[in-house]
């Protein structure tokens, strides 16, 4: 035991205090630097994830915006073809063939709601009821055909279709056949640094745009299979494209790395997939964590700036329109006459209080023009004089009218007024707002002159 203790004598004088607080100094540096590696780990994670849904939603945005330029033009066409009794007529054809031009390989045609089909080219072919595409159609939806195969052409394609329509009714379909590599070219061949690629697949699979980079495959669920492990996490893939998840996966092949981002294309049962590299992305996230705290600073100044300028602009704004608004219902009640305003868009309106006391009742103020005409407000005679006031105003652009109209009081008795309406309109000239003045006219004469 006595020795024992002299061991710890000798250890503590060659280890002074200053050597223990210089090796918990160490240890914290160590725990420290841990943390924040993980730290870094976790924001490079969050960074790659984002950078990645980003790329997804960019690949979404340029399918839907190519997808609707194309029903676009097939919904202006469908519109055209609507103006014929025979929506199958040479002249329909003709124009449909010159309109197609080159983008659509396979064919184009009109079908009438029987199922009888007519093509550019003047075949005729009978239409599958039983086709999910064209029942969408007929019932007056953009419809997109799953990938089909045609024998005749030997190739595969899939089908937009858009239902035409007259007097309401739909009497037909317009369906454009699209090829498959011709599909294609709707998206991208890479999604970035050209070490990633987008393509469309069906939920079994199949893969509706097949760019160069992915090879010979047909088949999404096969491509995965080809990258050899990663076993569980590529069936639970499939399971969750199959079932219409969206989600990002990292899948690992030896030496290599990549992140599969998928997720539905709206309206469509199909799936934006894009595989990407992860050399293609570190330089990127690295590059993120490096100028985060740097942007986030300066977003925040910037951003606490402009709140600062908006509430002081919003502020002496409001104050000034509120002071605008008193003066104007001080003189517009202290006025003898009805001054009443027009909401154009939402036909609302207001009266100052000398309505009540002229008419004797509360004036009307939801759907206003017809309800001055509805509730006997508006003696009868003067109901097509009354909504001319108005009606004028917008068909001639005029800024003023007027107009002699009788008003019933309490008592059904019709009081002689004149209307005069001016109108206020925004800078596409569209009117926003009436104000005008409602006038009692006792000297009988100041008409006759008029």
């Amino acid at each position: 035991m006595k020795n024992f203790k002299n061991i710890l004598k000798k250890i503590y004088s060659k280890f002074n205090m200053k050597f223990i607080l210089m090796f918990l100094i160490i240890i914290f540096v160590m725990i420290s630097f841990r943390y924040y590696r993980e730290n870094i780990e976790v924001i490079v994670n969050d960074n790659t994830t984002n950078l990645l849904q980003q790329i997804i939603d960019e690949s979404i945005a340029v399918i839907s915006i190519k997808m609707d330029d194309a029903f676009n033009k097939m919904e202006g066409m469908a519109a055209f073809i609507g103006q014929y009794d025979d929506i199958q007529c040479r002249e329909v054809l003709d124009a449909l063939e010159t309109q197609t031009g080159n983008d659509i390989l396979m064919f184009s045609g009109v079908i009438g709601i029987d199922g009888a089909g007519v093509t550019i080219n003047g075949e005729n072919f009978q239409a599958d009821f039983q086709d999910l595409y064209f029942e969408e159609a007929l019932s007056g939806e953009r419809s997109i055909s799953s990938v089909l195969y045609s024998e005749e052409y030997n190739q595969e394609y899939i089908i937009l279709a858009v239902p035409i329509s007259q007097d309401g009714k739909i009497v037909g379909i317009l369906q454009c056949a699209y090829d498959i590599k011709v599909f294609t070219g709707l998206i991208g061949d890479t999604s970035i640094g050209r070490k990633g690629t987008t393509f469309i697949a069906q939920s079994n699979g199949t893969l509706v745009s097949r760019p160069e980079a992915i090879g010979n495959y047909t088949n999404l669920f096969e491509l995965l299979d080809s990258f050899g492990s990663n076993k569980k996490r590529i069936n639970k893939l499939k399971k969750q494209i199959q079932n219409g998840e969206s989600d990002i996966v990292t899948l690992n092949s030896g030496k290599y790395k990549r992140y599969v981002c998928y997720t539905t294309i709206p309206a469509t049962e199909w799936h934006a997939v894009s595989i990407v590299s992860a050399s293609a992305i570190e330089n990127v996230t690295a590059k993120i964590t490096d100028y985060a705290l740097i942007l986030s600073i300066g977003i925040t100044v910037v951003f606490s700036l402009y709140i600062a300028y908006w509430f002081g602009v919003n502020y002496i704004n409001s104050r000034k329109m509120h002071m605008k608004e008193q003066r104007y219902h001080i003189v517009a009640n202290q006025s003898d006459s009805i001054v009443f305003e027009y909401n154009w868009r939402n036909k609302t309106a207001y009266h100052t209080h000398k309505w009540e006391e002229k008419f004797g009742y509360s004036p009307v103020d939801e759907d206003y023009i017809e309800n001055m005409v509805s509730q006997d407000v508006v003696f009868k005679e003067d109901a097509e004089t009354f909504k001319n006031i108005f009606n004028r105003l917008e068909d001639n652009g005029t800024e003023y009218e007027e107009d002699y109209v009788r008003i019933n009081d309490v008592n059904k008795n019709p009081i002689q007024c004149k209307i005069r309406a001016t109108a206020i309109r925004n800078k596409k000239n569209h009117i926003v707002r009436v104000v005008g003045k409602i006038l009692e006219i006792k000297d009988f004469s100041e008409k006759m002159d008029m």
